[in-house]
């Protein structure tokens, strides 16, 4: 199977599992979730406009501010989810199935999955469109951690439900808001906090290093090695990044040496150029 139609297969199954969330667990039990779907209940509430509906409409419209303000790749990168996820949310919505559970399940689990297709779909360096936009604004132009900056609008769409539903709503909302963007720092990248260390073997090195040089804008160290096995003498390097930049880098790595050998670990505590202090220019 090429990348490319893995990539497209992961973001349909991203976009899938998400409309899963919204259409039997977050409109029926009208969580004010953040994002389109918040939105979508919200208005439902205030004129009786269809929250599908309302979904359906954002998700085109944040489609084309996404193209307008981040540029041509990211509609590339966006447009497969511009089309399946409303198509999802629609044909799911005539196939209305009511679970019988304790709301706080609900909502435990509909932030579960919610995440999980979310995730699926950013680590292809896709959007599912809708509030993603603004969210990717925020990001791309602040620096501002993904994730955060996905709490930050979604829990604003969710305290915006104040004006038709009770301080409890919200309040369970904001929790909704809080698990998902949990679900997704936690399958960006490898738990960290702040950066990951990774050590590369590769036949390749010089490709990968110079990535990295130009790329992630990051310094690498090479450390001779020497193989137990073959008793052969080579070079590997060791680099830190930032978690934002690790997903990139990994798939960057598979397509460069697919054989390489890496390891990754947790950066507890980094110091110096680039992460406590700016790139010296």
């Amino acid at each position: 199977m090429s990348e490319k139609l893995k990539s497209i297969l992961l973001i349909v199954l991203g976009n899938f599992i998400f409309a899963i969330a919204v259409v039997y667990f977050v409109l029926p039990y009208n969580i004010l979730s953040g994002g389109v779907a918040g939105i979508g209940i919200i208005v439902e509430q205030l004129s009786g406009i269809s929250a599908t509906i309302v979904i359906d409409i954002l998700v085109i419209s944040t489609f084309i501010l996404g193209y307008l303000v981040l540029g041509k790749e990211f509609a590339l990168k966006t447009f497969i989810s511009s089309i399946v996820y409303p198509i999802f949310i629609t044909v799911l919505s005539y196939f209305p199935y009511h679970i019988e559970a304790d709301p706080y399940m609900i909502v435990i689990y509909g932030g579960i999955l919610t995440g999980i297709g979310l995730s699926l779909v950013l680590r292809e360096d896709a959007s599912t469109g809708g509030m993603d936009v603004p969210s990717i604004i925020m990001h791309r132009y602040t620096g501002m951690p993904l994730h955060i900056a996905f709490f930050i609008v979604d829990s604003i769409t969710a305290l915006v439900g104040v004006l038709v539903f009770s301080i409890q709503d919200v309040m369970v909302g904001i929790v909704f808001v809080y698990l998902y963007n949990s679900v997704i720092n936690k399958m960006m990248v490898p738990k960290t906090d702040r950066a990951v260390s990774i050590f590369i073997i590769s036949e390749k090195k010089d490709e990968i290093n110079e990535y990295i040089h130009t790329k992630l804008d990051r310094g690498t160290t090479l450390v001779p090695v020497k193989g137990g096995y073959t008793d052969e003498n080579r070079e590997a390097i060791m680099t830190v990044v930032s978690k934002q930049q690790y997903h990139n880098l990994e798939k960057v790595i598979e397509k460069i040496d697919k054989f390489a050998f890496v390891v990754v670990s947790d950066a507890k505590e980094i110091k110096g150029e680039g992460f406590t202090y700016d790139i010296r220019v």
